[in-house]
């Protein structure tokens, strides 16, 4: 059996060990939020190039294995060693097999939930269960201590809480080394090891333990310190560029310049459509809102033959050099090839160049507001505020009255789900009154109707989206309250300035034709077709004729050159790419 000096070691060893753990996993945490990763074959890899930083990040998973493996053979080692003190043996094992099982054996088992479930059941909740029954009928024999009863109760109770999931499997560890601390306390201090074991207990606990705990410790003190020299350096190179922005000629320009490419080359447009900045750089950010002591700036970041720019909406440049370069190529190097990769496989897929150099600039910004100036589509959001009596919803809209009246087939009410039943997916019977004294009813589906709210979304001039019982026919209520109807074969985008807009519904799967766009007048009559299309709160942008993308006005008219790509946000090339699936 062990001396009591040397089982005191271990339980101390064993919590600082538990603790620098801990400590290592916070450091990298710590790390990697401020510690910009890049990726090779290898792994993550640190923009500081810190061999240490790399070793922790890329290594974690591996080292909290094999650490709680040494300690929980250690433990075992000991446990059996003390077998002639089965009460400081047992909370010894107990705690050997806690941090195999719970630390050593998931990184094999790769995330088997089930297997590590039925485990945690059997290792922490049956099994302590039996041993403590087995102990507490043993000891009544030779007049147990009080501290031996409460604590069998207790591994019963814990055991018992773990089986019906209210604690987890780490409070295991916690009990045992407390169970440890107090059973030493009752050791025999007059026990005394032979030299052989005196000797191995050495090797085991006073140096392999000791090297453990040590070695983490400089690994965390190594790393953190790395990283904050390194977030020290960064922030000073921040901090001169940020002087430069405050004089760049240009910086307070508010208007929102919309990314453009052209041959591969980027440049910006107003909102007007007019080109502001040619199309000669090799990649660009949006246009950001930064805030630098409480003032507002608005700048880019740019690319051109391999150097990096701050750029300002009068193309005013600051070129950045020095150790914010290196920073800015090394994670370039990593996220673009990442990015393009991910988002640019199947399609020409190029506003995902502009989201890759955005995403870079708020890594150059870091800690720092900054805000990407982004031209937002306009969704219909115009809504008719309803009042509900008697299971009836009433609203007037403009020239007419309109009363909805849910309405329930032959399925019972609960089989609706709540969700569609709030949202319009439910029949409604619909009455119309018109000034002139005429009414009209009828059995539809309202899709802007949300009974939760008790309020009707219209389309922007205020026409109301219906579809009709059979779901075969579709269409809108104009502000007369007149019922148009169409087939059921487009989505209806929005109602504005007398205009439709209309997206075709007909594909069919494995194609690669695009989707198409009509916008047509309030007489059925088509004025421009497009396989590409957004909508914005004064104009359009478009695919022409030439498969090129243009800005034109609320009239329809042209106000911009052709660009390969206008990019005023993500969702028209989304919608490009979702089209080279479907054929109409």
């Amino acid at each position: 059996m062990n001396r009591k000096k040397t089982n005191l070691l271990v339980v101390i060893l064993n919590i600082i060990a538990i603790i620098a753990l801990y400590i290592l996993q916070f450091s990298q945490n710590y790390i990697m939020s401020n510690s910009i990763m890049s990726g090779n074959t290898e792994g993550l890899q640190s923009i500081y190039s810190s061999p240490i930083i790399d070793f922790l990040v890329n290594n974690m998973p591996i080292i909290i294995a094999s650490v709680y493996a040494v300690l929980g053979i250690l433990n075992i080692i000991c446990a059996i060693q003390n077998k002639e003190n089965k009460k400081i043996c047992f909370w010894q094992l107990v705690f050997g097999i806690f941090c195999i099982w719970s630390y050593t054996i998931p990184n094999i088992l790769v995330n088997n939930y089930n297997i590590t479930e039925w485990g945690d059941t059997i290792l922490f909740g049956i099994i302590p269960i039996i041993v403590a029954l087995i102990n507490l009928i043993l000891i009544k024999r030779n007049k147990p201590k009080v501290i031996q009863i409460l604590s069998y109760i207790a591994v019963i109770l814990f055991a018992i809480l773990q089986i019906i999931g209210i604690i987890s499997t780490i409070y295991w560890g916690i009990i045992a080394l407390i169970m440890q601390l107090i059973y030493i306390c009752f050791q025999d201090k007059n026990i005394v090891e032979n030299e052989k074991r005196k000797f191995t207990n050495i090797i085991l606990y006073y140096t392999l333990q000791l090297i453990l705990v040590i070695s983490f410790f400089l690994i965390i003190i190594a790393s953190i310190i790395i990283t904050a020299v390194n977030n020290n350096r960064f922030e000073n190179e921040q901090s001169k560029l940020y002087n430069s922005i405050i004089t760049l000629q240009g910086n307070t320009n508010e208007r929102i310049y919309i990314p453009v490419e052209k041959n591969y080359k980027y440049g910006f447009i107003n909102e007007n459509g007019k080109e502001e900045i040619p199309c000669t750089y090799d990649r660009v950010s949006y246009f950001n809102e930064i805030s630098i002591n409480n003032n507002k700036y608005y700048i880019a970041l740019a690319k051109k033959d391999d150097k990096y720019y701050i750029l300002s909406k009068d193309n005013k440049a600051i070129a950045i050099e020095g150790y914010l370069e290196d920073y800015l190529k090394d994670v370039y190097e990593y996220y673009d090839k990442e990015m393009i990769q991910q988002f640019n496989s199947e399609v020409d897929y190029r506003s995902i160049y502009i989201q890759s150099f955005e995403f870079i600039i708020q890594t150059l910004t870091k800690n720092t507001e900054i805000n990407p100036q982004i031209l937002k589509t306009i969704e219909p959001n115009h809504e008719i505020n309803l009042n509900e009596k008697d299971s009836k919803y009433y609203g007037n809209n403009q020239n007419y009255a309109i009363i909805i009246e849910p309405v329930y087939g032959e399925e019972d009410e609960e089989d609706y789900d709540e969700e569609d039943f709030l949202l319009g997916y439910i029949q409604c019977n619909v009455t119309i009154k018109k000034s002139n004294g005429e009414t009209e009813s009828s059995i539809v589906y309202l899709p802007g109707l949300d009974l939760e709210e008790k309020n009707l979304t219209t389309f922007t001039n205020g026409y109301i989206e219906f579809k009709n019982e059979d779901n075969t026919q579709m269409g809108w209520y104009d502000n007369n309250g007149n019922k148009v109807t169409i087939p059921n074969s487009y989505t209806i985008k929005d109602i504005k300035e007398n205009k439709i807009i209309l997206q075709f519904n007909n594909y069919s799967i494995n194609s690669t034709a695009e989707l198409n766009f009509s916008i047509i007048d309030t007489t059925g009559k088509e004025l421009i077709r497009t396989t590409a299309l957004s909508m914005y709160d004064k104009m359009y942008l478009i695919k022409n004729e030439n498969n090129k993308m243009i800005l034109i006005d609320k009239d329809l008219k042209t106000i911009s050159n052709e660009y390969d790509k206008i990019i005023a946000n993500m969702q028209i090339d989304e919608d490009y790419k979702f089209s080279s699936y479907y054929k109409f």
